[in-house]
């Protein structure tokens, strides 16, 4: 019969080689953004996912949208570290797509570092100008915002005498701490004003949940 010393020693020697084969797991995993873009077809997001799970990697993150007769995809992967190389010539290698991979941090790192300390939803639905984008995403920059989305639309079928519209939205977001002369309303006054000049109505909605609230300003 084992003595109550030598179980806790085995079990102690069992949590170490755990907590050892995590921490090795952890630091042979190499984190890739695969930036893909082509004539659009069926099955171009399933083709690049296999080829993650084919090398024993996952997918911790993607977006993708079809522009005109193409096709983008930004995917965050985490792969092995040995079977990095071999995943990187398998996805460059898919016919038809454009494809780049790119050496990332852990994007679980990355999020425990850098807290946001404000976020809101900007939005512009109005007629079409020239610039129409630099000159919302021109405010936003002198405020210190970031945008971490954004997808705009042009939309030439309006029925108010050829007049083209124009739809963008995106969330802008401005990490912790905040300056003291941070202020999002001054910022949304700007983009409505912004909007008058230009013909369309340009809003900026601060963004709150339960979880985060408390970092935000608003």
């Amino acid at each position: 019969m084992i003595s109550s010393i030598a179980r806790r020693s085995v079990t102690s020697s069992k949590i170490k080689t755990v907590l050892f084969r995590s921490f090795a797991s952890k630091t042979e995993t190499e984190y890739l953004l695969v930036n893909s873009v082509g004539k659009d077809r069926p099955g171009i997001v399933s083709d690049i996912a296999k080829l993650v799970v084919d090398q024993g990697g996952n997918v911790s993150s993607s977006t993708a949208s079809r522009l005109g007769s193409h096709f983008g995809l930004m995917m965050l992967v985490a792969v092995p570290k040995s079977a990095s190389g071999d995943f990187q010539s398998a996805v460059t290698a898919v016919p038809d797509l454009s494809t780049t991979c790119y050496l990332t941090d852990n994007p679980d790192a990355v999020a425990v570092s850098s807290k946001v300390g404000y976020a809101g939803e900007f939005v512009l639905q109005g007629a079409d100008n020239p610039g129409i984008v630099h000159q919302v995403t021109q405010i936003l920059a002198k405020h210190n915002l970031n945008i971490d989305e954004i997808k705009t639309l042009e939309d030439k079928s309006a029925p108010y005498g050829g007049l083209s519209l124009f739809h963008m939205s995106g969330i802008a977001t401005s990490p912790a701490p905040l300056t003291k002369s941070f202020d999002s309303k001054i910022v949304a006054q700007e983009l409505e004003e912004l909007g008058d000049r230009l013909n369309c109505d340009i809003t900026l909605e601060d963004v709150m949940d339960g979880e985060d609230s408390d970092e935000f300003t608003a």
